[in-house]
């Protein structure tokens, strides 16, 4: 007879996170990998709220219709939301955790000047 499946209860890995992209996204393969930099809001030691930067490594991961989006509209300096869903896993030894992204919604980004469409300056 098989053994039975313990049964956890519910159980739900949603993670929700808005902030800034650090760096460019790196590619390795058909991954992407950034770092989102957002805040936790905590107590301090004189019992203030206060509010703590936080970097969370954010991966999209091959297949997904979210690699376009990295490739195409996000650098650094972008703010986004993103949905997705908390992994981990040991490579040599060495535990890797991650937010693997599902949905991003693109926000504000860093001024980029249209050098094709300046005025030119007058001859001089």
């Amino acid at each position: 007879m098989s053994e039975k499946k313990k049964w956890r209860g519910i159980q739900l890995n949603e993670v929700t996170l808005q902030g800034e992209v650090l760096e460019d996204p790196v590619f390795n393969g058909e991954y992407a990998f950034m770092n989102l930099e957002t805040v936790l809001t905590q107590r301090d030691q004189n019992g203030q709220y206060t509010d703590v930067t936080q970097v969370v490594p954010l991966m999209v991961e091959p297949g997904s219709p979210q690699l376009r989006v990295v490739r195409d509209f996000i650098k650094a300096g972008r703010k986004l939301h993103v949905n997705g869903q908390f992994k981990s896993w040991v490579a040599e030894g060495v535990t890797h955790t991650v937010v693997v992204i599902g949905r991003i919604k693109l926000g504000d980004k860093p001024y980029e000047p249209d050098s094709e469409g300046a005025v030119p300056l007058p001859p001089g």
